[in-house]
């Protein structure tokens, strides 16, 4: 291995030092190390975990193992794809053509929207809308918050209120919580883990699966809402 790429590794806490040292260029290691480099080298460029993951992830040198609570330092890294994920959102609203609207305060909320301050409330102790805080002023609806609360208003000024109540917002995200999960879990599993290997790096990896997920989500709704509606109504295939 070059050795400005053992330097690195060594900056990055991923190797020790030489265990000696004869020359400029000649430096003697832990044969041991050997395993432990390669293993290094499959995960950041194969698998296209960052260092700092990597340095986690394994046990300290020179084993080559990975450290008993490895899954749970993955579970911890799906944390930091959060931005990530937040952008693949984003996409997918673009691509549908709706995106919630600029920010608007609590106060804009309740005077624009036909939404009440308990129902704020109450979406708010759920987890499914709640504000951005803002040091010195009143909270902030922004992103998928917003747009949820835009969707009730819509839903109402539809007159369509009676047909979609708020209680409904309850087997909505019961529903969509365990999709989620399965696809967080899917991710871990699949990603993560290595059971296969991803062809660019996590985060974007993360923003394209958000993306596309949701897309996918739409398309199979579409597909499958009429035949359910079908079955329900008893009519009979056609």
């Amino acid at each position: 291995m070059a050795a400005p790429t053992i330097k690195h590794y060594m900056r990055e806490g991923l190797l020790p030092r030489a265990e000696a040292r004869t020359s400029r260029t000649m430096a003697y290691y832990d044969p041991r190390l050997a395993d432990r480099v390669r293993v290094i080298k499959d995960l950041q460029s194969r698998r296209f975990l960052p260092l700092k993951l990597i340095a986690d992830l394994l046990e300290p040198p020179p084993s080559a193992a990975l450290r008993a609570d490895a899954e749970e330092t993955l579970r911890r890294h799906l944390g930091d794809l959060e931005p990530a994920i937040k952008a693949g959102a984003r996409d997918a609203q673009a691509v549908r053509g709706r995106d919630a609207g600029p920010a608007r305060t609590r106060s804009a909320v309740l005077s624009t929207l036909d939404i009440s301050a308990q129902e704020l409330d109450d979406l708010a102790a759920s987890g499914l809308v709640e504000g951005t805080p803002v040091a010195g002023g009143e909270p902030l609806y922004v992103g998928a918050d917003l747009e949820i609360l835009e969707v009730i208003d819509e839903v109402r000024k539809q007159g369509m209120g009676d047909l979609f109540p708020m209680p409904i917002l309850e087997p909505y995200a019961a529903a969509v919580r365990t999709l989620v999960r399965v696809e967080i879990e899917l991710f871990r599993r699949r990603v993560l883990a290595g059971s296969i290997l991803p062809p660019k790096p996590l985060d974007e990896i993360a923003r394209d699966a958000t993306r596309l997920g949701e897309r996918l989500v739409v398309a199979m709704r579409a597909k499958l809402v009429i035949p359910e509606l079908r079955n329900a109504a008893g009519a009979p295939k056609p």
